[in-house]
């Protein structure tokens, strides 16, 4: 007769895995992902999981882009205020949550000023060389170029013509950066940051 081990003596030689009551695997999808439509239907039908909202995670993030605020004063772009405008203008564009931005989407990559100074203390300025190769980025390639967008000011910008006149020219990803180098162009992304922030639904510009 073969030996009779115990469940104990089970485990322990690996013949036997026990998953402990009170063990609970947490995580995080999105369920808007299209390349993964198939895999986010399979896990809802067989976990529980619940609804998280985009909201702002109070870590007080900023961007490292100076804006004008509603007084004329110069400041640097709230992470959340930027969120919060940008996802209206893409709920503008597609009628639904779809390709939203969530707060943790980019993270902060520097310290502010103040920031600086405290021991310690982490990250709380994302650079404008991560906000345009990740945020701007994908804003181009993944919701502006598929959905046309009736305020088309929003993607134009002023351009010199070599006889010293203004032209309106169409906005494209590489106009974020110097024409001759890889270095970002902060004016063009500073224009660009504060027509997002000055953004109005029609209804509310006609109010």
């Amino acid at each position: 007769e073969g030996e009779v081990l115990s469940t104990a003596d089970e485990i322990k030689s690996g013949r036997l895995m026990l998953l402990p009551p009170n063990l609970y695997i947490w995580a995080t999808m999105n369920t808007s992902d299209q390349s993964l439509f198939p895999i986010d239907s399979a896990f809802k039908r067989r976990w529980e999981w619940k609804y998280m909202k985009i909201k702002n995670e109070g870590k007080e993030w900023k961007i490292d882009v100076m804006t004008k605020d509603a007084n004329g004063e110069e400041k640097l772009v709230e992470w959340w205020d930027f969120i919060y405008k940008v996802n209206e203008i893409i709920a503008s564009m597609t009628s639904s949550a779809d390709k939203q931005l969530g707060y943790f989407f980019c993270k902060a990559d520097k310290k502010t000023q103040e920031r600086a100074e405290q021991p310690n203390s982490e990250n709380n300025l994302i650079s404008v060389d991560t906000f345009v190769s990740k945020v701007l980025f994908y804003l181009w390639n993944d919701v502006f170029k598929d959905y046309g967008f009736e305020d088309a000011s929003l993607f134009q910008y002023i351009a010199k013509t070599k006889d010293g006149n203004e032209t309106k020219k169409d906005l494209t990803f590489p106009d974020f950066y110097e024409e001759y180098s890889n270095e970002v162009n902060p004016k063009m992304v500073t224009d660009f940051v504060q027509k997002v922030m000055n953004w109005k639904k029609k209804e509310e510009e006609k109010g």
